[in-house]
């Protein structure tokens, strides 16, 4: 049985609590957040033991994991205390807000040895995987995705998440699971270059995130991407199209799906019963429970890459001009 703790339990932290309560192989042994009175609700909803003491909940509970559902700025000061006393690290995308942070963090994980994974779920899905081993030798010229989402339309949703300087806007906070998945299936990205807008959602003292963004990144493979971002669109899409002579295909992240042909071969897979979640926290939870870090498919090392290919993103945006990886 692999003991788990919870750090943050806003919308993705329960998100979280609910799937590890499912597993058979978890205790979830403690819910963690600063707003007492949040986490205690919160902790008799789930029947677990709450805390406000971050390390004090790490020396009581003795968790054998820790699963870091807070903001992006606090990573550092919750992976330290974790990773010293030789607790496996899940933590929440994005891995930290800056890349300077993220770098300690990445030292600190790796000096104490212990298994490390970012919540970019996308990549532990069958229809990405099968995407991925198709185009293993083969061009892709282009590729168009998007992820539209209405969170600037919900008069409910935390507001700090249209604070440009606590969440980092729609790019960086929900778009750096498109980067993520891109750099996936397509090696590394040399050059960014973008535009953003509020024409839906006027910038005011409170709502200072664009809520829409398109973003064109050019491959070191010679692929060159056109990204589609928005906060102010109703409903929900996910999904990346990629295109050559040689194949198109349409990556429907939402729909747990891809469809279209490769090599003149009809392409037609869908995989409704897939729970992103789940299957990005069964294969921590196995990386814990046996020691085998091959499950992992999100490194918090790997994830620094997609971090600051994000960043040069927000750049672009942010200055209307191209942005140089070096």
């Amino acid at each position: 049985m692999v003991k788990v703790a919870v750090v943050g339990v806003g919308w993705q932290g329960q998100t979280h609590v609910k799937t590890l309560l499912c597993m058979q192989n978890v205790d979830v042994v403690g819910l963690c957040d600063l707003d007492a009175a949040c986490v205690r609700s919160v902790a008799a909803k789930f029947r677990v033991n709450p805390y406000s003491d971050y390390e004090g909940m790490l020396d009581a509970a003795r968790p054998d994991a820790i699963v870091i559902c807070t903001p992006p700025a606090v990573r550092l000061q919750l992976v330290e205390p974790a990773a010293t006393r030789g607790i496996h690290c899940f933590i929440e995308k994005p891995p930290a807000k800056d890349l300077a942070t993220a770098r300690d963090v990445d030292k600190i994980l790796q000096r104490s040895g212990v298994l490390h994974a970012v919540g970019f779920m996308f990549r532990y899905g069958r229809a990405v995987e099968s995407c991925r081993q198709l185009i293993v030798g083969r061009r892709v010229a282009l590729v168009r995705s998007a992820m539209l989402d209405g969170l600037a339309l919900r008069p409910n949703w935390p507001r700090w998440f249209f604070d440009k300087a606590r969440s980092g806007g729609p790019i960086f906070d929900q778009g750096i699971h498109l980067v993520d998945l891109s750099r996936y299936l397509l090696g590394e990205v040399d050059s960014v270059a973008g535009f953003q807008g509020n024409l839906v959602v006027p910038k005011s003292a409170d709502f200072t995130v664009e809520d829409s963004a398109t973003c064109l990144f050019r491959y070191q493979r010679g692929t060159l991407q056109n990204h589609t971002h928005a906060w102010a669109v109703e409903g929900f899409r996910a999904e990346m199209e990629l295109i050559s002579d040689e194949l198109q295909l349409t990556l429907d992240l939402g729909g747990k799906s891809l469809r279209g042909n490769i090599a003149g071969e009809e392409v037609n897979q869908s995989f409704p019963e897939d729970d992103y979640y789940g299957l990005e926290l069964e294969a921590f939870v196995e990386a814990v429970e046996s020691g085998d870090r091959s499950v992992i498919r999100s490194t918090y090392t790997d994830s620094v890459a997609s971090l600051r290919t994000t960043l040069a993103a927000v750049k672009a945006l942010e200055e209307s001009c191209v942005v140089t990886l070096e």
